[in-house]
């Protein structure tokens, strides 16, 4: 029985609701404190926590670099913000990380954008990324290797244009952060020439990059951790598996702790099988709310007490139906940005039509909207796959392209298996029943 006594923060309406529910960005700062719930055995932060704080006082020092990878949608960006919460709070059990390790945490999104990316945009990030952070801390730091940047990225068939033209020394670091940035966001035929270029200097520009890392350590008296958020989110997929394809060795050069994060076909890829040898896989679990069988697991179960919990901090449980949030549960197949978005949509609904609480039929009107997303990108083959997968719950049956669309998800114990998100089940099961119903087609006939 739920304690609504329980939740003194969580929204009492919808319009507050509808604030508390945003699934495009992840928790951070004083949301973290508010929201943030402990996944336990799905999150992966005390593994990391401890091979970092192994690697900081081993000598010679063991910096490593790992790959944080997940289902989309599943909360690895938040869980890297609650890591660098935790390093940067400290308190008794974080106490040697707090001292030891300097967070540097960013969206790759945020800084090159997301579409066609290549390692020569991810190095030059981290430039931008350690040099922001220090001027947020205050430090005075050696600005030769951004001013080398600041070069490449404005230079033109082998003359200075535009801003180079200034008097270089008339610049500071905070103006130099802001024209790299300026230029990094540059689009089609200027990022294409930028690139060419900076291509030939690759070798030079991770030198630069461990010069800073040096340097700032030094200053600071902490290790680095670089970590860098939505490279898995990189478009098209094959740019973000090229990255870690042909660059693993590159990712791994840095003179610094990483975390990078990845797609999760990454780990199924067999031309990434080396990747193992330069940076450290750890997996962020699905949530599992049904069983292997496709029974849903029942109401107590961990992961659902889990998710229900994340869903009651944010919407108090006195504006739901009883069931209803279970059932959101079950229908979203433990995928976490999928629960809370169809949560929020029932608040918005409910705001738009006076309803006043979230009913079962208000969820299922959401449950059809989201629905209908899946049908319009299934086509026959996908059904023929997704029959298999059902079936088998095997490896061997998963096309990459529905586990990066979360046609299909996986669900870790022991070796794990793979099934098909619930709502693409109903899906399939409807597809199904209506060619069963309109008998063989033409070419099947004797």
């Amino acid at each position: 029985m739920t304690n609504p006594d329980a939740y003194p923060q969580a929204a009492r309406n919808f319009i507050d609701a509808y604030a508390n529910t945003n699934y495009l960005r992840p928790l951070q700062g004083k949301e973290l404190a508010r929201f943030y719930v402990d996944r336990g055995f799905h999150s992966e932060l005390r593994a990391l926590m401890s091979e970092l704080e192994a690697g900081a006082r081993t000598h010679p020092r063991n910096p490593a670099k790992f790959l944080f990878v997940g289902h989309t949608g599943c909360g690895k960006s938040t869980e890297l913000y609650r890591l660098a919460n935790l390093i940067e709070s400290g308190g008794e059990q974080n106490r040697f990380l707090q001292e030891n390790f300097l967070p540097v945490q960013y969206s790759v999104s945020e800084v090159v954008g997301l579409y066609n990316i290549e390692f020569v945009d991810i190095a030059l990030s981290i430039i931008l990324g350690i040099y922001r952070e220090m001027e947020r801390l205050g430090h005075t730091v050696d600005d030769s290797p951004a001013r080398r940047v600041y070069d490449w990225l404005y230079q033109t068939q082998g003359e200075l244009s535009g801003p180079a033209d200034r008097d270089e020394l008339e610049l500071s670091l905070g103006s130099l952060i802001r024209l790299i940035d300026v230029r990094l966001k540059s689009e089609g035929e200027i990022r294409e020439n930028i690139r060419a270029r900076i291509r030939k200097y690759v070798p030079e520009l991770i030198n630069l990059i461990n010069e800073v890392i040096h340097e700032v350590s030094a200053i600071t008296g902490k290790n680095i951790l670089l970590i860098i958020d939505d490279l898995d989110k990189i478009q098209p997929l094959d740019a973000a598996l090229n990255i870690f394809r042909e660059h693993v060795k590159s990712l791994a050069s840095f003179n610094c702790f990483a975390i990078y994060t990845a797609p999760i076909s990454l780990l199924y890829d067999s031309a990434s099988k080396h990747i193992g040898q330069f940076l450290e896989v750890h997996y962020m679990p699905m949530f599992r709310v049904r069983t292997r069988s496709g029974e849903p697991e029942p109401p107590d179960a961990p992961d659902v007490s889990t998710l229900r919990e994340i869903i009651y901090r944010r919407v108090h449980p006195d504006l739901f139906d009883e069931h209803v949030v279970d059932e959101a549960i079950d229908m979203t197949g433990g995928i976490l940005r999928e629960l809370i978005r169809i949560i929020r949509g029932c608040c918005v609904y409910c705001e738009e039509y006076g309803v006043s609480r979230i009913t079962p039929s208000v969820l299922e009107f959401q449950k059809n909207k989201l629905k209908s997303e899946y049908y319009r990108i299934l086509e026959y083959e996908d059904y023929q796959w997704l029959s298999r997968v059902k079936r088998t719950k095997s490896r061997a049956d998963v096309n990459m392209r529905h586990l990066e669309s979360l046609c299909v998800l996986y669900y870790p114990n022991g070796k794990g298996w793979f099934d098909v998100h619930p709502i693409v089940s109903e899906l399939l099961e409807e597809w199904q029943a209506e060619r069963e119903a309109a008998g063989p087609p033409a070419d099947e006939l004797p």
